[in-house]
């Protein structure tokens, strides 16, 4: 009987915590929510995606290791080195603005959008890791591939192709060094919207961010769904860069059948990101959602942007990355990352700090 009116002697004190502890939650929330440039998003997106990676890494026994690449087989370069560049251009142009605009804005305000800015870069960093990790295992999780249907894709529009090779070897060979421009200018793309959005605190920006996060995130699981090589498998491409990178890409794909998540958690590192992925393809993606953003506010990037687009389009089948196939499901994935980032961002950003408006 004394036990039972102790429990009772405790209902009024929890039925008052609770109220106290549900406040706490909310505070939290809209704090959380409340985090300038829709930072709260970006964070969720990137945790939820890294959650379900894990999840997966966990139900595949599939290892989450740290990358040893010195040199990226997709890219050519060591990887690290566009994100020193971003941080670099970004650093000059914050500096150059701090200066030209001196007395201007607070200290705090400017390390409150630094602090901003940081964290998305690390976001990227991050979505980029488990992004490349789950594409190592896409062939153990699904070993189907669909490259001989896509193939026959290929050869019913077989002059379209025809007539990407002839732009290619028309126009595109005028510019210096055609090969690497596939990748630079795609990651140029990139850091040239980041850098110019975030110093201009353009109100895309936020859009901008999120947009490049989706993409990254759903686009790593869309591998999934219906994987193929790459048109390389059947023919040589006209980017000989390419083809270097692609028959390096397709021995450590080889090891990956032959031995599985064994050789992936010994070899993989070194060749983090050269696993192989044409369907969707997602430098489209990519492409067309940075574009799409940049033209909503009339940027002036916009013709820049426009032109990269052209350029993916063409070269990503004339090199033989890509089916023909591949792009329109490119542009399914930036469809639905447009409207789920539209859906995220239509809540007012908060209003920008005062280094934002000098």
């Amino acid at each position: 009987m004394d036990s039972f009116n102790s429990v009772q002697g405790l209902g009024p004190a929890a039925d008052k915590a609770n109220p106290e502890s549900r406040h706490l939650v909310q505070r939290a929330c809209n704090w959380f929510v409340g985090l300038p440039n829709h930072l709260g998003a970006a964070i969720g997106i990137v945790a939820t995606f890294a959650i379900v990676v894990c999840l997966i890494a966990l139900i595949y026994d599939a290892p989450l290791s740290i990358p040893r690449e010195r040199t990226s087989a997709a890219l050519g370069i060591n990887a690290v080195l566009p994100v020193a560049l971003a941080i670099t251009i970004y650093s000059v142009m914050r500096a150059l603005r701090a200066i030209t605009k001196r007395g201007k804005t607070t200290n705090t305000a400017l390390l409150q959008t630094i602090g901003v800015d940081l964290t998305l870069m690390t976001l990227f960093v991050i979505v980029t890791y488990f992004h490349f990790s789950l594409k190592t295992w896409v062939q153990v999780i699904n070993p189907n591939l669909y490259d001989e249907a896509y193939f026959a894709v290929d050869q019913m529009f077989r002059p379209l192709i025809d007539a990407f090779f002839w732009i290619r070897t028309t126009f595109f060979t005028l510019i210096p060094s055609t090969d690497m421009w596939y990748q630079a200018a795609f990651l140029l793309m990139f850091i040239s919207g980041f850098c110019s959005f975030a110093i201009s605190r353009n109100p895309i920006y936020p859009k901008f961010c999120i947009g490049v996060l989706l993409t990254m995130s759903l686009g790593a699981l869309s591998y999934l769904v219906a994987p193929a090589l790459g048109p390389f498998v059947y023919e040589q491409g006209l980017n000989a860069q390419a083809t270097e990178a692609q028959a390096g890409m397709y021995w450590a794909h080889q090891q990956v059948i032959q031995h599985g998540m064994p050789w992936i958690a010994e070899a993989g590192p070194a060749y983090f990101t050269g696993a192989l992925a044409a369907m969707p393809s997602l430098h489209i993606a990519h492409a067309l959602v940075m574009t799409y953003f940049a033209a909503k506010v009339r940027s002036s990037l916009t013709p820049f942007f426009c032109f990269i687009c052209f350029w993916v389009v063409i070269e990503s089948v004339v090199s033989r990355w890509h089916y023909l196939i591949d792009l329109p499901f490119g542009l399914v994935v930036a469809i639905v990352v447009i409207w789920l980032t539209n859906r995220i961002c239509r809540a007012p950003v908060t209003a920008p700090s005062p280094v934002a408006q000098s």
